[in-house]
């Protein structure tokens, strides 16, 4: 693994001024931020607005950081903040937009932008701690995977149960149910949104 640095590209032949540079260094983690944000893989309504959520508190951060920089480098473009607390109530749409946010802001703002250079491998103690964290994260998203799916157990139990303790129609509402349900549920995941696979 290797640590990163700041090195500014800008392409105009001068310098960046060093009261914007701290401005366009917490603009460009904070646009990082939303991105790795947005890039989740969350399937329920909750998980995606909860994503949508925080992207849009680093949006805002970057924004905020953008603007402040702006007046010393007035060619740096940036939003409105009601353009990025307008929200979509439909978490797929709302993900989409925020995600066209942030790349825009980043693609007209790349040339002022600190870019991030391979510079030195990391200690082997930090890369150790890193492995430590990645096996964590993978623990959870098993977890999360497993999760996500526990009222389909749920039904089942009671499609069985229901026949065994002398409610047969209750126990075939409920397969019926989690049936309708699945289906649902998969066809809601497998929706594309602005003509992208979710």
């Amino acid at each position: 693994m290797l640590a990163l640095r700041d090195v500014y590209r800008d392409t105009t032949g001068g310098t960046v001024p060093k009261a914007a540079a701290g401005h366009l260094s917490a603009a460009s983690d904070a646009l990082s931020m939303a991105l790795l944000a947005l890039g989740g893989n969350d399937h329920d309504r909750g998980g995606k607005i909860g994503r949508a959520e925080q992207a849009r508190t680093f949006l805002v951060e970057a924004v905020t950081s953008l603007s402040r920089a702006r007046i010393y480098l007035p060619k740096i473009r940036t939003h409105t903040l009601p353009v990025l607390m307008a929200s979509d109530p439909e978490p797929d749409t709302e993900l989409a937009r925020l995600h066209q946010i942030a790349t825009r802001l980043l693609w007209h703002n790349h040339p002022y932008l600190p870019a991030r250079l391979q510079a030195k491998p990391l200690a082997p103690e930090e890369e150790a701690q890193l492995a430590v964290v990645f096996q964590g994260l993978t623990r959870h998203a098993r977890i999360d995977r497993a999760l996500r799916y526990r009222w389909v157990l749920l039904a089942i139990a009671l499609a069985a149960v229901g026949p065994v303790l002398g409610f047969p129609v209750l126990g075939a509402a409920f397969a019926t149910c989690a049936a309708a349900l699945a289906v649902w549920r998969f066809a809601r995941e497998s929706r594309p949104v602005c003509g992208v696979p979710v």
